[in-house]
């Protein structure tokens, strides 16, 4: 990091939607920011912490729908950094999990602008945690891969080398492309009835969670778009429910 006399940037991983999921650094952070810049995904539980004092700016994204090009951003992050003693950029879930949190480094960086990274909740570990499955287990999956729906350069996910590693898939983004990634994944190997949960607005009031198949999103036996946006979709036999899911589920109701 360059040790300069103005500003700095602060990115702060908002978590996966719910307010008090954010780290208590992030929080603080947060509260004690001159600026704050934040992405779409934050809710407004989480804005409504922000200082009265502190400067908001949106910047979100959402597909099909941009309020600020890239370039704009980092130009807003450079001007209020040169004025303001304390700048956050506030991203949802994870800032280096498909945040494009790089960029935004790399441009800091070269403008000789400090910075440091509050890592966040990113939305696959917050839906394994609140739909009640692991996204590692022994005998099921030793591993897990974040991967993206849609690359941004055109190229495709090297579909066979994922199935390969038994890994637990997690795909973040890509709605549209998700029954074709179906199709893919059963082209190059994977059992037509391997289990997929489709997950949506985590850790958020009117969340989503349904189970289906590589083969029943393959054959668009649900109208995934009527799903909320964005969708997390995590492929791999951990997603199936337990045995016992019901009986936690009355000793739950009864405690």
């Amino acid at each position: 990091m360059v040790n300069i006399s103005h500003g700095r940037v602060v990115f702060v991983g908002a978590g996966p939607g719910a307010a008090d999921l954010i780290t208590v650094r992030g929080w603080r952070l947060l509260k004690a920011a001159d600026v704050v810049i934040h992405d779409a995904l934050p809710g407004d539980a989480l804005l409504a912490e922000i200082s009265p004092s502190a400067r908001v700016i949106a910047v979100g994204k959402r597909c099909g729908v941009h309020s600020k090009t890239q370039d704009e951003i980092n130009a807003i992050l450079l001007e209020e950094a040169q004025k303001a003693a304390l700048v956050v950029r506030l991203k949802g879930g994870d800032p280096g999990v498909f945040g494009r949190l790089g960029e935004e480094m790399d441009f800091l960086a070269n403008q000789g602008i400090s910075f440091e990274v509050v890592p966040g909740v990113t939305a696959a570990t917050a839906a394994g945690a609140e739909a009640g499955f692991p996204l590692t287990q022994r005998g099921k999956a030793t591993a897990v891969t974040f991967l993206t729906g849609h690359c941004a350069d055109g190229s495709e996910q090297d579909w066979a080398a994922h199935v390969q590693t038994g890994a637990t898939l997690c795909l973040y983004m890509g709605t549209k492309s998700l029954p074709s990634v179906a199709q893919k994944l059963i082209q190059v190997g994977a059992s037509p009835d391997l289990p997929i949960r489709l997950l949506a607005k985590i850790s958020q009031p009117g969340a989503e969670d349904v189970l289906t198949t590589l083969r029943g999103l393959a054959a668009e036996e649900l109208d995934i778009t009527a799903l909320p946006t964005p969708l997390l979709a995590v492929v791999g036999a951990v997603v199936a429910p337990p045995r016992i899911s019901g009986l936690l589920g009355r000793v739950a109701a009864l405690v």
